[in-house]
């Protein structure tokens, strides 16, 4: 388990994808999850010395592709498929195993055409397509919970496609975007996630329904971060915890009709526990952890964000090592505890 950067962290910092790799190293992380956008008009040789700089430091390397929901552009499958072809060279070429992409934001939701369900089909169709191209490449793609999808939805996805090749990228704060209880989703996406974004974040009510923050300081949020880690390092001890912080805010429209009516997994219980993190979140507010809407449009987030990246990696860092450390206790104590039946301990 390794922690690394989303470069989309740093969105406000003009840097290249070497400017990228050394400050990740810099500031002790591991690897960096990039879009594939920055190296545009990149030549060869470029590429070259981004994967041998990142394998002489022991990083890894993951890029952000294309992606797969036609939504209401009009565009055919065989359209959405055909982006992604340079896409898996580029990544061979980088050493790169993940492309990740998603199925687009929370408005997809509530299109009259195509629907919601239709869209889903069509992403099948499209993740189809690429499994074997993925395969070929030995390069997984990776489908991001992104204030899209729910977790069950996401599943179904995954199962529908059925190729190894096509898995999860977890955001670990992206299911409160969507009602859902981020523990909830690790527990249902954990034997299919393969890297994450790892971040934290608040929700508080309002007159529409709520805010979702960007971001927040890891561990000062409503995510329940170890518990998520845990479950993640038992399902996949190599999956990687990509560092991502955001300023800012999405107005969610939970009172919207429309909105809510796109939902079809919610039970009475899983939206009890959501209703738990409003009411926390807006207690977290009222104590100035996290700012209104009011107070964030006067934050400058282009200097808060890489100011507090530090405390971030550290954070991120210690609680991987406590996870591996608590594993590697309990490993050894049932080694003992299976030799002492066996009767080896006279």
């Amino acid at each position: 388990m390794k922690v690394g950067l989303d470069a989309l962290t740093l969105k406000a910092v003009s840097l290249d994808p070497l400017e990228l790799l050394e400050l990740t190293r810099a500031h002790g992380m591991e690897g960096l999850h990039f879009s594939a956008r920055l190296l545009q008009g990149r030549d060869d040789t470029y590429v070259d010395r981004l994967s041998e700089e990142a394998a002489t430091h022991g990083m890894y390397l993951e890029l952000a592709g294309a992606g797969v929901n036609p939504g209401d552009s009009g565009r055919t499958v065989a359209e959405m498929v055909a982006e992604w072809k340079p896409l898996f060279t580029l990544a061979r070429r980088l050493k790169a195993p993940i492309l990740n992409t998603c199925f687009g934001l929370l408005k997809e939701r509530t299109f009259a055409a195509p629907t919601l369900a239709e869209q889903i089909d069509l992403t099948i169709e499209v993740l189809q397509a690429l499994g074997p191209m993925a395969a070929e490449f030995d390069v997984t793609v990776t489908l991001e919970l992104h204030v899209d999808l729910t977790s069950l939805e996401l599943v179904r996805i995954i199962e529908a496609v059925d190729s190894e090749h096509i898995r999860v990228n977890l955001d670990t704060a992206n299911a409160l975007g969507l009602l859902e209880d981020p523990v909830d989703a690790a527990r249902a996406l954990a034997p299919y996630v393969h890297t994450t974004h790892f971040k934290d974040t608040c929700i508080y009510p309002t007159e529409e329904g709520y805010n979702w923050l960007g971001g927040a300081p890891l561990g000062r949020g409503l995510v329940d971060l170890p518990a998520v880690v845990e479950i993640l390092y038992r399902a996949n001890p190599n999956v990687h915890l990509n560092i991502e912080d955001s300023g800012g805010f999405i107005p969610i429209p939970m009172f919207d009709e429309a909105f809510l009516g796109s939902f079809t997994d919610l039970t009475p219980a899983r939206m009890a526990r959501f209703v738990r993190h409003l009411w926390r979140g807006e207690q977290q507010v009222r104590a100035g952890l996290h700012p209104r809407p009011e107070e964030s449009r006067d934050i400058d987030w282009a200097a808060v964000i890489p100011g507090r990246l530090q405390y971030n990696v550290d954070y991120a860092r210690r609680l991987r090592d406590e996870t591996v450390a608590r594993a590697a206790d309990a490993s050894q104590t049932r080694h003992v505890a299976t030799e002492f039946n066996q009767g080896k301990f006279q």
